[in-house]
């Protein structure tokens, strides 16, 4: 059998976590047989990483001058709101329901979803500092270019955790969900 490390250099997971990783590693995930269980959960992530791309774009749209402050506020606004919501409704469901089920299954594999469960209060404390700055933007309607970067810089604070999060996640997740009966 050949052994797999985590996809990404940055993985925070220990080898002896990803005995699950092995036997079904990422090239397998999408395959006939396990994409009906997978592909949900990764479809999810893809859509996190889309719109976490589009608000981190128009940010730096904004940034290099392509958007004017109207079009920066018109455009960024209600992607974050949506955004926000979204993420907070997702950690909640994997934080309420699938990583505790998970443990009971594994718990071995306990220490990797404490590394996610932080995550999501380092990313919540993040989402929750982005709103505010979402929400002083819709009062600002005179150009406020420092809260525009405060903003950016929240964003790619988020991007950074996210990305590495949204991958250990997976590495994880997704042999769980593709091994599981049922």
């Amino acid at each position: 059998m050949r052994i797999y490390l985590a996809c990404h250099p940055d993985s925070r997971l220990e080898i002896d976590w990803l005995f699950l990783f092995n036997k079904l590693p990422p090239d397998q995930w999408f395959s006939a047989d396990y994409a009906y269980k997978t592909s949900g959960w990764l479809k999810v992530h893809t859509n996190i990483r889309k719109r976490q791309r589009i608000l981190t774009q128009i940010s730096e749209g904004y940034q290099s001058g392509e958007y004017d402050w109207s079009e920066y506020r018109s455009q960024i606004l209600k992607r974050i709101n949506m955004h926000v919501l979204k993420l907070h409704q997702h950690h909640g469901v994997e934080d309420e329901g699938f990583f505790p089920e998970f443990i009971r299954m594994y718990p071995q594999l306990q220490a990797g979803f404490e590394i996610l469960g932080r995550d999501h209060v380092r990313l919540d404390a993040l989402l929750d500092k982005l709103q505010v700055q979402n929400d002083t933007l819709a009062r600002s309607e005179v150009e406020d270019k420092a809260l525009a970067e405060q903003l950016h810089q929240t964003l790619v604070d988020a991007t950074d955790l996210l990305s590495q999060h949204l991958t250990d996640e997976e590495d994880l997740v997704i042999p769980i969900l593709g091994l599981r009966q049922g």
